[in-house]
């Protein structure tokens, strides 16, 4: 009997050896194999990985309503591109836009954990300005939808950021000459929500009145909690003061709740209204009974200055939501196709190239004349519009008459009207 496990028997060695050889051979075969087959398998699965993009837009409070027409919007946008992007699927997390600590901690978990290539959204100021330093912290693109304070493309401004709504020293400025009428409306009274928003848009309309109109009188001046749902006490005030005007920092169902107790009260054919922003729904929620006003616009589904893409994207919309799209979904829409082209464009999801591409592409089709971020403040630069809500009002969403756009003079005057570089307090730093 052989034994062959004998330390000192040959055959047991070759056989050993031989045996390490073929399986050497084996192990190396497959190696190859995996790297021609399964690595590749391994690249077509990462290529086909979805390119995800953060949503923070509100489900709850205020502004909830806004948000829900702003994510349907952005949704339009993912369906013009095919659902995809660099051949991989788009993916679209929506987290909730609630108060500026939430809305932060939201934000870096769409970073840290979700690993989106960029966050959209943003109703509320306050919380987009706590938003901003996150973006720059984390290197990555904020495309700031619907916000409108001032210092979000002026002081605080930041390279990270790109802002598609229009900032109050524009939305002043286009309603002041009808809110005016030629000096018939003299007695001014303000109301404004007590947050970042509505106090600048209160100071920025106060100033240009007085700049403009030093015969102006200010009979009132306010602020209101923003949520508030009773406004009996201030128009109180108001109706005492007898204005012509009143113009209100407030939005969402603040501005909704504010004209139903206005009509409650007797006042809404005596008295213009006026806010900086206007979502349609404001005014959807409030009826036409009590809808009543004058008021700067960003887009308007019925507007004669629509561009044919901008008629594609109401039917897109009508067709997928079975309902007419307000301002706050062309703003979406227009923010996503932003980050989506930039991305194309690119061919890369890095937040630098992202941000460069931004800073020098003109937009052409999605209004009358082309729109483009400023390289130097990130501010999309566009004309807006003068809207007024029709006296009869037959239609569930068609409230307003488009009297004009401003401003006239073609491109030059535009990127006046928003303020000329010497005049800003952007100082942004060097791309890192």
């Amino acid at each position: 009997m052989t034994d062959h496990g004998h330390k000192d028997s040959p055959r047991p060695r070759h056989s050993c050896l031989r045996w390490i050889g073929l399986a050497g051979g084996a192990i190396v075969i497959g190696v190859a194999f995996l790297l021609l087959n399964g690595l590749g398998g391994w690249a077509t699965a990462n290529a086909a990985e979805p390119i995800k993009i953060g949503i923070l837009l509100p489900k709850s409070g205020t502004y909830s309503v806004q948000g829900m027409y702003g994510y349907n919007g952005a949704t339009i946008a993912v369906d013009d591109f095919g659902g995809k992007v660099l051949g991989r699927p788009i993916q679209l997390l929506w987290e909730d836009e609630s108060n500026p600590q939430e809305s932060v901690q939201r934000m870096r978990k769409l970073i840290e954990e979700n690993k989106v290539v960029a966050v959209q959204g943003g109703i509320s100021s306050g919380n987009v300005l706590a938003m901003m330093p996150i973006a720059e912290q984390e290197k990555i693109l904020l495309l700031a939808s619907d916000p409108n304070a001032t210092e979000i493309t002026g002081k605080n401004c930041s390279r990270y950021t790109f802002r598609v709504d229009l900032p109050n020293r524009v939305t002043v400025r286009t309603v002041l000459p009808s809110l005016w009428d030629h000096g018939k409306n003299k007695r001014w009274y303000f109301l404004s929500a007590s947050y970042a928003w509505g106090i600048d848009a209160y100071r920025q309309m106060k100033d240009l009145l007085k700049k403009e109109h030093p015969e102006a009188e200010i009979v009132g001046e306010d602020q209101a909690p923003l949520g508030t749902t009773d406004f009996s006490s201030y128009l109180l005030k108001m109706r005492a003061e007898n204005p012509q005007v009143v113009f209100l920092g407030e939005g969402g169902t603040d501005l909704t709740a504010f004209l139903k107790q206005m009509h409650n009260m007797g006042m809404t054919q005596k008295v213009v209204v006026s806010s900086p922003i206007l979502n349609d729904s404001d005014l959807w929620a409030a009826g036409p009974e009590a809808s009543t006003g004058i008021y700067p616009k960003l887009w308007n589904y019925t507007s004669p200055y629509n561009t044919p893409k901008g008629k594609e994207f109401v039917q897109k919309y009508e067709a997928k939501f079975k309902g007419s799209p307000e301002v706050n979904s062309w703003g979406d829409w227009f923010a996503m196709t932003s980050i989506l082209t930039a991305i194309q464009e690119t061919r890369s999801t890095d937040a630098a190239k992202l941000v460069q591409f931004l800073e020098s592409h003109k937009f052409v089709g999605y209004k009358d004349m082309p729109i483009y971020y400023r390289s130097w403040d990130h501010q999309l630069i566009q004309p807006t519009y003068v809207a007024q809500v029709k006296k009869d009002i037959t239609s569930k969403y068609d409230y307003l008459n488009i009297l004009a756009q401003e401003p006239a003079g073609g491109e030059k005057a535009l990127n006046d009207f928003y303020g000329t570089e010497q005049e800003s307090e952007c100082h942004m730093g060097a791309l890192k």
